[in-house]
């Protein structure tokens, strides 16, 4: 099925944007078996196979078109015994997928959910492969690349668009689960609040279409919402920090936490924010976009320069950095800021630090872009970059002892050239994320817990709204994303209880 034909189809079943119909009335008066509040990775799979077992299920959405995140994402998916796995001979099984993700995350997944994740990841992706994923030809692979290491197994892999490809075969899932009558969506509808019984069972939903409200009564509610990363009020309240880069879907603003917490749900994972390594912005008011980035892996290019965080201070010996380490000591660093500072002669002897620019790109950024400072002495320029002007020398003047002692106080090894030769120069990066660390704490059904780990009956959840955290910690675990979104709304729609009350 093309994918117009696929979205005229999805309209078609969802209720009218104007004001309410005959039709739309009965949709109101409809007891569902499951209500979805999010049409996206985890909400499609919850919809199709709830429905395979004859739910009637409502899946409503803020946006116009089913697919979220997957409009954008990579695509990476990941899991253990699939047929991709066996047409290349490869032995794999869910503990060996569960010990690898528990090392990458550095332990910091959560053991519940990753359990659940790996123990039907397998299935899922089979799933997928058996109504039309095409992997790249090399794959399945463990995923190690500069930035990382990977699975002691391959079974990391995608197709050649990306998330799309996934959005394709859920499409062509879900297209005969609408014409049956038995999932119908709701597009371009915000829910406002979740409704719940006098013993606090929650059993339904209120929204607004066009300014049309409206509530609607199921046995179970499902968010699958996905994460905050677009909301940078919300993001600024979870972290701490600004939200500098927008760089999800539209939609993805917290309000699946802001429906959980309203009926007691608790939230966790802030201190597994992941900030990446840092990039230049295109511009110093935020949100903005990702312009470009310095190569800071010493893998692929060496360091010439230092990095200072807003004190003026090296917070890592350059050439010993990974990925890892670097994302997390920039989350100790304030705005999650640092300048990579250099002087003229490094400039004119070291290679090009961000990857094909020319030297003469470079030069030309200098005073002409936000995040690109150049002066005649440290003062000024730590005054252009919003810097402490007292630490930066201090540190310049540290480092170039260490440079001439060949002896560098953090242990960094490679030490070519001082900063003494003016002018200087500062390039800021700046952290982001466009996943979303902070979600809803669940149990081994996936029902949403209080603080206090009391289940709240009727209330479930699967996707970004479980906070990346929750299967990521705070490093980077191949597939671990998008897989888990899948299986877990997969396996909420294949196992709920389908009796209505």
């Amino acid at each position: 099925m093309e994918r117009r034909s696929f979205i005229t189809t999805s309209l078609a079943a969802s209720v009218a944007p104007s004001a309410l119909l005959a039709k739309d009335r009965a949709l109101v008066k409809t007891t569902w078996d499951l209500i979805v509040i999010g049409a996206g990775t985890a909400g499609i799979p919850a919809a199709i196979f709830a429905s395979y077992r004859g739910a009637k299920v409502l899946m409503i959405d803020a946006a116009t078109v089913v697919g979220g995140t997957l409009h954008l994402a990579g695509g990476e998916i990941s899991g253990a015994g699939t047929r991709a796995q066996a047409a290349k001979g490869i032995k794999d099984s869910a503990d060996i997928h569960f010990d690898d993700v528990m090392r990458l995350s550095h332990n910091n997944a959560d053991p519940i959910v990753t359990r659940l994740t790996v123990d039907h990841a397998g299935a899922m992706l089979n799933w997928l492969l058996d109504n039309g994923l095409v992997p790249l030809a090399e794959h399945p692979v463990t995923g190690e690349n500069a930035f990382g290491p990977g699975y002691s197994v391959a079974r990391y892999l995608w197709g050649k668009n990306n998330g799309r490809d996934i959005l394709a075969v859920m499409e062509q899932q879900l297209a005969p689960e609408i014409r049956s009558g038995r999932v119908t969506t709701l597009l371009d509808t915000k829910v406002t609040a979740l409704l719940t019984s006098d013993q606090g069972t929650v059993n339904g939903v209120r929204t607004t279409t066009n300014g049309v409200e409206n509530t609607y009564r199921g046995r179970h509610v499902i968010l699958t919402t996905g994460g905050y990363a677009m909301n940078p009020e919300l993001f600024q309240q979870l972290i701490g920090q600004p939200n500098y880069v927008a760089g999800s879907y539209p939609t993805a603003r917290g309000d699946g936490l802001g429906l959980a917490t309203s009926v007691g749900a608790a939230l966790r994972g802030r201190e597994l924010h992941r900030p990446g390594t840092g990039s230049v912005l295109t511009a110093d008011q935020y949100p903005a976009k990702v312009y470009a980035r310095f190569d800071t892996l010493p893998s692929i290019r060496a360091p010439w320069e230092i990095w200072v965080n807003t004190a003026g201070q090296r917070f890592i010996a350059e050439d010993k950095s990974d990925s890892y380490k670097l994302a997390n000591l920039l989350n100790e660093q304030p705005k999650f800021k640092y300048a990579i500072v250099f002087d003229e002669a490094i400039l004119a002897a070291s290679p090009v630090g961000i990857p094909g620019w020319t030297k003469d790109k470079m030069r030309e950024h200098f005073g002409a872009h936000p995040m690109f400072h150049r002066a005649d002495t440290l003062d000024e320029l730590a005054a252009k970059a919003g810097i402490d002007a007292k630490g930066l020398k201090d540190t310049v003047t540290a480092y170039n002892a260490g440079v001439g002692a060949k002896s560098d106080s953090m242990g960094r090894q490679h030490l070519p050239l001082p900063i003494a030769k003016a002018p200087y120069y500062a390039i800021i990066h700046l952290g982001h994320s466009a996943t979303s660390s902070v979600g809803m704490v669940v149990d081994q059904q996936l029902r949403a817990l209080r603080a206090n780990g009391e289940p709240i009956k009727g209330l479930y959840a699967a996707g970004e709204v479980l906070g990346s955290g929750a299967t990521l910690g705070n490093a980077f675990v191949p597939g671990m994303m998008i897989t888990p979104a899948m299986t877990l709304g997969r396996l909420l729609g294949d196992t709920l209880p389908l009796r209505v009350f």
